[in-house]
């Protein structure tokens, strides 16, 4: 009874989870899983979803920024956490919160050394090693050092006291696109040379990873064992038969009323009725996750195998519905946004995204229920 005080609802299973997780486990090259916890665990709650990783096994998480990895360490996640996107003046207080930063262009690096031969960290974090990520570009053109540039980092690095190389990684651009498979694969192939190179360079071993979920469902070939960094597939948000999508988003009614022609619905009157109707508000909005141009009928809830189309623009806290085919329809009856009935993979192509987008602008006011 306690998730009908809440509107919205988000329910997200731990065993589902836990299966994606095995399957990942099951494909023998893998090293390890950097599990992707970003964005509030691509809107399924970082702390949550942290802590039932970490009683799988899972050791290594990888978030965007400084903040996301502060919010895991104060809540008691202990393993190997990446910050992917550090700037020069956030760098020192994910040194000093024992969060491991990603080096990726010229002045994060100076920025490190200027910390470390300056003595602005505090001398307890020179006791350990500090441990840092490198990120190259192999054809994403985002962040990463470019390929001929990686020798000169690599000597600079060599210099700083205790700083060692935890990964070095790259990041695919479409390794979902049949179509751009030649171009991945070059990408793949390049990330393979770089770690041949470096294997003989360094003195100690160090993690390598490219793959992302795609490449590692669609089976793309690389030599030496390596981790992958696994988001959507975690969450089961991508059509696959071996996953299992991990979450379902369901919505109450929240108010029903009759409209008759010639009414009009919602902010800037942009739907007209035409005959009479019955509608039906939900309480949820552009808010919560959904977007502004949903309105009128670009979206639909599911509700007892009938798409109930959204009438009206949506509203930032609520959306209205047609529940005009309905005959026995109350308030408090939930429809459903994603889930078991409607995969997110559907919704996805039916409002042209794709998952990811669909779950990571998922308000934290909208309550997660963990079973």
């Amino acid at each position: 009874m306690e998730s009908k005080l809440f509107g919205t609802r988000l329910y997200v299973s731990l065993s589902k989870l836990a299966h994606n997780v095995n399957f990942l486990k099951s494909y023998c090259n893998i090293s390890s899983i950097i599990a992707m916890v970003k964005a509030n665990a691509y809107g399924h709650g970082d702390i949550f979803i942290a802590e039932k990783l970490q009683n799988l096994g899972v050791s290594s998480f990888g978030v965007a920024d400084f903040d996301e990895g502060l919010r895991l360490r104060n809540h008691g996640i202990e393993g190997s956490i990446m910050v992917m996107n550090p700037g020069v003046y956030n760098l020192q207080i994910i040194l000093e919160n024992n969060l491991q930063p990603v080096i990726y262009n010229d002045e994060i690096l100076s920025m490190l050394t200027q910390l470390i031969q300056n003595e602005k960290l505090p001398k307890i974090l020179f006791k350990d090693t500090i441990y840092i990520h490198i990120k190259i570009n192999t054809g994403m053109n985002r962040w990463g050092f470019d390929v001929s540039n990686l020798p000169k980092v690599i000597s600079k690095l060599e210099k700083l006291k205790r700083v060692k190389i935890k990964s070095i990684y790259s990041h695919l651009s479409s390794a979902g696109n049949v179509k751009d498979d030649l171009f991945t694969q070059n990408q793949i192939n390049q990330f393979e040379n770089v770690c041949e190179v470096l294997q003989t360079t360094l003195p100690y071993s160090v993690n390598y990873h490219i793959f992302n979920s795609s490449a590692f469902l669609r089976q793309f070939e690389f030599k030496k064992p390596h981790s992958i960094r696994s988001g959507i597939l975690l969450y089961g948000c991508i059509n696959n038969k071996n996953l299992h999508a991990i979450a379902e988003l369901r919505c109450a009614i929240s108010d029903i009323r009759l409209v008759n022609p010639g009414d009009t619905i919602g902010y800037q009157r942009s739907y007209i009725v035409k005959k009479k109707m019955k509608i039906g508000v939900l309480p949820f909005g552009y808010a919560d996750g959904l977007q502004r141009h949903w309105g009128n009928g670009k979206l639909n809830f599911l509700y007892n195998d009938k798409l109930l189309p959204t009438i009206g623009d949506i509203s930032m806290d609520s959306c209205i519905i047609d529940l005009s085919e309905l005959e026995n329809v109350s308030i408090g009856d939930d429809v459903l946004y994603f889930g078991e009935k409607r995969s997110i993979w559907d919704l996805a192509k039916e409002l042209n995204t794709i998952p990811y987008e669909i779950t990571a602008t998922l308000s934290r006011r909208i309550k997660r229920i963990y079973f």
